[in-house]
């Protein structure tokens, strides 16, 4: 059993079954074309306009992706968590140089291995392919609806929208638990730091969240707190949100 496989193995059961599932199909020879990366928060693995040469997936950590393209400013737009495939949408979409920059934000754990090689047998495996399309599809209606409900709702209801989409995402067993610093909700929502930081303590003072510093814990009737208080803003709620 080679290093890949038995960082996969390590994982939890939804996401090894996730990769198991992913891989079915996969050759001996592409196992052993990965290498197992270990890399520290605040790095810089993909830059935008770089060619794409390798495939990183995202085992343990986050990452954020940055906009860089506005002079003298740094947007960190999204988040993402275990299991993620970075490099595979420009791979899909033909694309020889990187779309986006990404930075880790916690020490991480990825599988890397060469464009070259993960395409020879992913264009011709069906079931991983299918299971790309679906989440860059999904990524892509998301990110759409979200920038336009940004634009139609103001101030500290993008906040509650942040906490919502947080506890979607990442909840399990009905807990979530996030590291999200105030420069990722003033990127992400807009407002200044003071608007955040008053915004978050009124909320746990309502008993909507529970912080430890700027790590964030939610817990299923938490989140139906911070349901509400969007409800309260929006029409449709169910079709707009979700």
């Amino acid at each position: 059993m080679n290093e890949a496989v038995r960082q996969i193995q390590k994982l939890d059961r939804e996401h090894k079954i996730y990769l198991e599932t992913y891989f079915a199909g996969a050759p001996f020879w592409l196992m052993d074309a990965f290498q197992v990366i270990r890399m520290p928060p605040n790095k810089t693995f993909i830059v935008e306009g770089e060619d794409a040469e390798d495939i990183y997936i995202l085992l343990r950590g986050a990452v954020v992706a940055q906009e860089h393209r506005v002079k003298d400013m740094i947007y960190g737009f999204i988040r993402f968590y275990p299991i993620e495939v970075f490099g595979v949408m420009e791979l899909m979409l033909e694309m020889e140089k990187y779309r986006t920059t990404l930075v880790t934000t916690e020490e991480s754990v990825f599988l890397k291995t060469s464009r070259k090689m993960f395409g020879k047998w992913f264009e011709h495996d069906f079931c991983a392919y299918r299971m790309e399309t679906k989440k860059v599809g999904r990524y892509l209606l998301e990110q759409a609806r979200k920038e336009r409900l940004y634009v139609l709702i103001q101030g500290v209801e993008r906040i509650y929208l942040v906490l919502y989409k947080m506890y979607q995402s990442y909840s399990r067993d009905g807990q979530c638990s996030l590291y999200i610093s105030r420069k990722d909700f003033t990127q992400t929502t807009g407002l200044s730091e003071r608007t955040v930081t008053r915004t978050l303590k009124a909320l746990e003072e309502k008993g909507c969240i529970t912080r430890e510093g700027w790590r964030i814990r939610m817990s299923e009737a938490q989140y139906q707190m911070i349901r509400g208080l969007l409800e309260d803003k929006l029409y449709e709620f169910e079709e707009i949100i979700l």
